[in-house]
């Protein structure tokens, strides 16, 4: 199938830049000694879980329940959950995973990981713990040493439960790299505290992941830190070129959607809107825009309907016509995936691959 024959708007995945992102980040984890587990939040996609494994990947981390339930459904056993699975049915379900895969969970609070434990210990099953910790992020986790050592203990103690370590996402980090630098001398020191800590305490840190896609060439900076667990990176975004992370030719991803309209002067309306791209705001600069337009970067994707996209096209010297096809590299992959039941994998012109989202919507 052509490009051409798509129905717009379609979500299209560069197979050679895809492939080139994978590769290239696997190759960083083993030079730096690094274990690689990215986050799958990104893509949802079993079939691109495996690409990552086969690339070097060690595993996956996922952000809920359900997008485990379906990894494992897919083959795949190796799954770290970086968020707290609390209340009974969600724990009951967890412990049933673990009774077929290798499950890790992070979490921040003694009420979550007694939840967890007593549902293992009733299927029988067991579940490795890692200490979610805040390094300046402030969304979740403990800032204080003290603190941290103080709930490894008491995981330590309860049934069906294996204390591996901590783990941490620098989200602060989706700026420039001269302050990411700044930003990392403050982690680092953060690190270096608490992990002494816990040898003080005789707690061994089996684990201690942490990083993100801003920091997927950074990871061997971090002090101590032997996983990174970056989600963006197999694709790329506009935010992710805004902060220096990746350049527009390492975005793997674009949406083709098509100009339905030219009625307004200086605008043209194509058929992609937020119920496309979802309205994740630009991070960068002057926050302006919703995307790049591959074809006419001077056009601004200024604003969007739930079903109709913006264009401001007065600085451009491109004539719009109606019908014409445009694809479009979004702020933001992640959510702009889990607006679509599928997505299609291109080389050159060429449809080659579509992969169902399969994780699309599970939410609990």
């Amino acid at each position: 199938m052509h490009i051409s024959e798509l129905e717009t708007p379609a979500v299209i995945v560069d197979l050679d830049v895809m492939e080139r992102n994978l590769s290239r980040v696997a190759d960083y984890c083993r030079t730096h000694h690094l274990l690689l587990r990215p986050h799958t939040k990104t893509h949802k996609i079993p079939e691109l879980a495996k690409r990552q494994i086969a690339s070097g990947a060690t595993g996956i981390t996922v952000a809920k329940l359900g997008e485990a339930e379906v990894m494992l459904d897919a083959g795949i056993d190796d799954i770290l959950i970086a968020y707290p699975i609390i209340g009974p049915e969600k724990t009951a379900r967890l412990a049933r995973v673990a009774e077929r895969a290798r499950i890790r969970v992070s979490l921040d609070s003694i009420d979550a990981a007694r939840g967890i434990s007593a549902a293992a210990a009733r299927q029988g099953s067991k579940i490795g713990i890692l200490i979610e910790m805040d390094v300046g992020f402030e969304r979740c986790g403990l800032s204080n040493e003290r603190d941290l050592v103080n709930l490894a203990h008491q995981i330590a103690a309860l049934p069906a439960l294996e204390f591996k370590g901590i783990t941490f996402f620098p989200g602060q980090f989706g700026v420039e790299p001269e302050e990411r630098a700044t930003l990392r001398t403050q982690v680092n020191e953060i690190l270096e505290r608490t992990i002494a800590a816990f040898e003080r305490a005789g707690l061994p840190l089996a684990v201690v992941s942490g990083g993100s896609t801003p920091t997927a060439y950074e990871g061997g900076y971090f002090y101590g830190v032997n996983e990174v667990r970056p989600g963006t990176y197999i694709f790329n975004d506009r935010n992710t070129v805004a902060v220096s992370a990746a350049s527009l030719s390492d975005c793997a991803l674009s949406v083709v959607v098509t100009v339905v309209s030219t009625a307004v002067p200086g605008h043209a309306v194509v058929d992609g809107g937020s119920k496309t791209f979802s309205s994740d705001r630009f991070q960068a600069g002057d926050e302006r825009g919703f995307g790049i337009v591959k074809e006419d970067p001077a056009a601004e994707v200024e604003r969007f309907s739930e079903e109709h996209g913006h264009l401001n096209i007065s600085r451009s010297e491109r004539t719009y016509r109606v019908g014409d096809r445009l694809s479009i590299i979004p702020n933001h992959v992640c959510t702009t995936v889990n607006m679509h039941d599928e997505i299609y994998g291109v080389r050159g012109e060429q449809v080659e691959e579509i992969w169902r989202v399969a994780g699309r919507g599970k939410l609990r």
